[in-house]
C-alpha cells in the first residue's frame, strides 16, 4: 500500500480515468488549500501551557485585547478559556461567541506540512459476494464499477478537504484508500438487514494495520446495483464505532454503499457523510481520550438542538454546523492534540467549576 504523500499531489491522477494505482490504491484528487486573506491578522502564538489558568484573568485578558482591536491575542484568550481554565458550560458558550466572530479575522494555517496528521485507512470492497440468511437461495453479489471508484475517491477527497479547511489548516486527514480485491463473503445480518461489521472487516484491517498505524478505518461495500438482487441496507445511512479493541482502539465507520450515494443532487457537500462519521469519534476522543468535559466537543447529530447553530431553510447541507463543531468547539490546541492513544489527558487540568462571577 502506498501512502498519499503531499509531494505527489500535482501527479494525481484525473478522475476522467480510473483512479487506481498498481499498489492496489485509489488516488485521491489534490488536497484544496483555502486561500488566506492578506488583510488577516498572522495567527501568533496560540499554544496552551500545560497547567490550568484562572478563568476570570484569561477573560480580562481577551476582553482586553479585541478591545484593542489585537484580534489574534483576543481569539487564544478565548480559546484558552474553553481549553485551560476551570469555568461553566455557560462560560464556554460566551467564549464560543466571541470564538465565531474573531476567527475569521485570523489567519489559518495553509501548510500542509504543519498540520497535525490523522491517519485513515478506506476498504473498499471491489466485491460483495453472499448468501441470503440461513435457508434462502438468495444470492447478493455487487461488485463495483470504475465509476463507484472514481465516486469514492472524489467523496475521500471531499472529507479530507472539509477537515483542513474547518480546522483552520490544523488537521490534515492521510488517507490510504484501498480496494480489497478479496470479495467479501462475509456480512453481519440482524432483522434482515446486513452491515460490514468490525469481524467482517477484519481481515483486511488486519492486513493494513500490521503495514501502518491508523485512527480511523472506514469501509464501503456496494449495495444496490449491481449484477445480482440489491442488499437490503442497515438501518442506517452510516455508523461509527468510536473505538475498536480489535483494531488498536482505531474508530470504525461503515458505509453501505448505494448508487444514489454520496448525497450531493440533495444539496450536500463532498465528503459531508464521511465528516458527519468522523466528528462521532472525535466526540469520544476529546471526552474520553483526551479527558476534556462533555460539551467541550459536539456531537454531530446535534445540529437541530444546538442553541449556537441555526440553519437557513434555503440550505439542505449541515456542514456548516459541523464546521461550527470543529472551529467554535474545538480550539486550535485540542485539534493538534487529536489522538487515540495520547500520552496524557490535557483536558484532565481543568474540571466544571462553580457559577461564574
Amino acid at each position: 500500500m502506498k501512502s498519499l504523500k503531499l509531494a505527489a499531489f500535482a501527479a494525481l491522477l484525473s478522475l476522467s480515468a480510473l483512479p487506481l494505482s498498481q499498489a492496489g490504491t485509489l488516488t485521491l484528487p489534490p488536497l484544496k488549500v483555502p486561500a488566506s486573506a492578506s488583510a488577516l491578522q498572522p495567527a501568533g502564538d496560540w499554544k496552551a501551557p500545560a497547567e490550568a489558568l484562572d478563568y476570570a484573568a484569561t477573560k480580562k485578558q481577551a476582553q482586553e485585547a479585541e478591545t484593542a482591536g489585537k484580534f489574534a491575542e483576543a481569539l487564544t484568550a478565548w480559546e484558552r478559556v474553553i481549553d485551560r481554565t476551570s469555568c461553566t458550560e455557560a462560560d464556554r458558550d460566551a467564549a464560543r461567541t466571541r470564538i465565531r466572530e474573531l476567527r475569521p479575522k485570523v489567519q489559518p494555517n495553509t501548510d500542509p506540512a504543519k498540520a497535525h496528521v490523522w491517519n485513515v485507512l478506506a476498504l473498499i470492497y471491489k466485491e460483495v459476494d453472499i448468501q441470503g440468511a440461513a435457508g434462502s437461495s438468495v444470492r447478493y453479489h455487487q461488485v463495483m464499477n470504475p465509476e463507484n471508484l472514481a465516486t469514492i475517491a472524489k467523496e475521500l477527497a471531499g472529507w479530507r478537504d472539509l477537515v483542513f479547511e474547518f480546522s483552520s489548516g490544523l488537521v490534515l486527514l492521510d488517507i490510504d484508500a484501498v480496494v480489497v480485491d478479496e470479495p467479501l463473503k462475509q456480512l453481519t445480518a440482524r432483522g434482515g438487514k446486513y452491515s460490514v461489521d468490525v469481524h467482517d472487516a477484519l481481515p483486511a484491517a488486519k492486513k493494513e494495520l500490521a503495514k501502518k498505524k491508523y485512527d480511523t478505518i472506514i469501509s464501503y461495500a456496494k449495495y444496490r446495483k449491481g449484477d445480482g438482487q440489491s442488499l437490503p441496507r442497515p438501518f442506517w445511512t452510516a455508523a461509527t464505532v468510536g473505538r475498536v479493541r480489535e483494531f488498536g482502539g482505531v474508530g470504525y465507520i461503515m458505509i453501505p454503499w448505494g448508487d444514489d450515494y454520496p448525497f450531493v443532487g440533495r444539496g450536500e457537500l463532498w465528503g459531508e457523510m464521511e465528516l458527519h462519521e468522523w466528528l462521532h469519534q472525535i466526540d469520544d476522543v476529546v471526552r474520553h481520550y483526551l479527558g476534556y468535559p462533555k460539551g467541550v466537543a459536539q456531537n454531530p447529530d446535534n445540529g437541530q438542538r444546538d442553541p449556537e447553530y441555526t440553519r437557513p431553510r434555503s440550505v439542505h447541507t449541515w456542514a456548516y454546523f459541523y464546521k461550527h463543531a470543529i472551529s467554535e468547539h474545538l480550539t486550535r490546541q485540542i485539534l493538534t492534540e487529536l489522538a487515540i492513544n495520547p500520552p496524557q489527558k490535557p483536558g484532565s487540568v481543568i474540571k466544571i467549576g462553580p457559577a461564574s462571577k
